[in-house]
């Protein structure tokens, strides 16, 4: 028996999602209200002491990290794999698969909050909020959140995050110049990783960043074209909303923060 405790719009759930809807499993819904704080319960703490989603509980077994997660649906349920053949391949696709837990999600988070969430945030919990806050048991989260409420795309760390993605979306375009997919030529864990980051980006209204790159527009387009986006695009969001393209509003100023 498969449980997933997820959010709609949390990229780490989307990910898993994606390679449940790829393996073709069936699994039991436990949607979390990450607005509401349910991730910081005293119950899903103990499963998950970092009190973040997603959560997968197998047969009793409880498996966290959303990384570890989807290495472990591709190894208990091999077919079809999402994993290449070849060593070099597995390789390359390890190293993207790298990219989110070293970078990529701090970078996602602090993108997101800054163009749109901090803002929904603070109207939603309205004099709740610095209560809301401190109950996040990372220190240095909690802080990150509480400067992009203040000061949004102004905030001195994002111009190096919105960089980073920046910097990713090169390297994709430039990979994808040597293979169909992001490590082979068959679909693998690295394009499902990467693909709610991509998303999360385009729901943003910030996907001018792929104007002058077709290949990865071209990937893009492949990936909505799959039945396994149904996992994300199925999941409207519920809590925080992804979907109203707030970015564009700022798209002038943030390219400008990428440029300098």
């Amino acid at each position: 028996m498969l449980e997933l405790y997820h959010n709609n719009i949390s990229v780490c759930a989307q990910k898993v999602r994606v390679v449940l809807a790829e393996k073709n499993q069936q699994w039991t819904d436990h949607h979390l209200s990450l607005a509401r704080g349910e991730q910081l319960t005293p119950q899903f703490k103990a499963m998950n002491p970092r009190g973040v989603v997603p959560v997968l509980v197998h047969d009793g077994n409880v498996i966290v990290e959303s990384s570890v997660i989807c290495s472990y649906l591709d190894e208990v349920f091999p077919d079809p794999p999402l994993m290449p053949k070849s060593p070099l391949e597995r390789a390359t696709m390890r190293l993207w698969c790298k990219l989110p837990d070293d970078i990529l999600h701090m970078a996602c988070a602090t993108v997101s909050f800054a163009v749109s969430f901090g803002l929904q945030l603070k109207a939603q919990m309205g004099a709740g909020l610095e209560e809301r806050l401190m109950k996040m048991p990372d220190p240095a989260r909690r802080d990150r959140q509480r400067a992009l409420i203040e000061k949004g795309i102004e905030t001195p760390f994002f111009r190096d995050h919105i960089k980073v993605f920046e910097k990713t979306f090169g390297e994709m375009e430039a990979q994808l110049g040597k293979t169909k997919w992001l490590a082979s030529d068959a679909i693998t864990l690295a394009d499902i990783e990467l693909t709610p980051y991509v998303e999360r980006i385009d729901r943003l209204g910030l996907s001018a960043m792929w104007d002058n790159r077709p290949r990865l527009a071209d990937w893009f387009s492949r990936i909505k074209a799959r039945p396994s986006f149904k996992a994300i695009s199925d999941y409207p969001p519920t809590d925080y909303n992804d979907t109203g393209r707030d970015g564009r509003k700022h798209w002038p100023r943030i390219k400008e923060l990428i440029a300098a």
